[in-house]
């Protein structure tokens, strides 16, 4: 009996009501095509907004991911709901799963339109730390600009007036418009919105499912044999015996 591709979702926030949101936008954009399982960050910040945050919410990710697998979660593959993707080169070393999150998948999405894209979120701090990720990723060709939308008023045409303005004034062909917390209110910014928006959270659901459903070998979690100190039972069960928390995979 073929069974379906497990796709593990971790919100990096300590939000569970974040979490709900995002549970259902996976839910909704998979629709019944895999299995999903949404865990939230057990400790950290309810909203991510400074390096020292996101600092520690790639530990708590880690340890979110080591908890889920050590409690039976076998996913195939891992969503990183966050537009920022705190550790998530770490999580798929220590894992060995394929893992995208949200800012990645959208910044690819978006580099591989014609043209070029503004990238915006809520938070000055992100914007800096958006535009080390899109060098990093050698896209700095397909990004006219990043901005960042805090001070502009909490509404939706208020918002989409407003990125607009900045990218027909950095002749942007799009905006990629990023952040869990905006999710709710993106369809009417989308709506409102004068120059076309790439969601970048579909982008990912979309990356994530696929890279779930591609066979591929049972994964190479990395090895960490040094002995650690003052982490969660479960994180440090991960790091110290690798594979023990690396699934293999079931038959189909």
């Amino acid at each position: 009996m073929h069974r379906l591709p497990r796709l593990l979702v971790i919100n990096p926030n300590t939000s569970a009501d974040v979490s709900k949101v995002i549970d259902a936008l996976v839910r909704e954009e998979t629709a019944g095509a895999a299995k999903v399982q949404t865990v939230t960050a057990g400790f950290g910040f309810s909203y991510i907004s400074t390096r020292v945050a996101v600092s520690i919410a790639a530990h708590a990710v880690l340890d979110a991911a080591a908890k889920a697998m050590a409690e039976g979660a076998e996913p195939d593959a891992i969503l990183l709901a966050c537009f920022g993707d705190p550790g998530r080169e770490a999580l798929a070393e220590m894992t060995g799963l394929p893992v995208i999150g949200f800012a990645e998948a959208g910044l690819l999405a978006a580099a591989a339109l014609p043209g070029t894209s503004l990238v915006s979120t809520n938070g000055s701090v992100w914007c800096e730390m958006l535009g080390e990720l899109v060098l990093k990723l050698g896209l700095g060709d397909k990004v006219a600009g990043i901005r960042s939308i805090e001070t502009v008023a909490d509404d939706t045409q208020a918002i989409a007036d407003f990125l607009t303005h900045e990218a027909t004034a950095l002749g942007a062909d799009r905006v990629v418009l990023g952040g869990a917390g905006l999710i709710p209110g993106l369809p009417g910014i989308v709506a409102s919105s004068r120059v076309p928006i790439l969601d970048p959270h579909r982008a990912a659901i979309g990356k994530a499912l696929n890279m779930a459903a591609t066979p591929r070998a049972n994964p190479a979690p990395g090895h960490h044999p040094t002995e650690t100190l003052g982490l969660s039972r479960f994180l440090s069960d991960a790091l110290n015996r690798g594979a023990a928390i690396a699934p293999l995979r079931r038959s189909a």
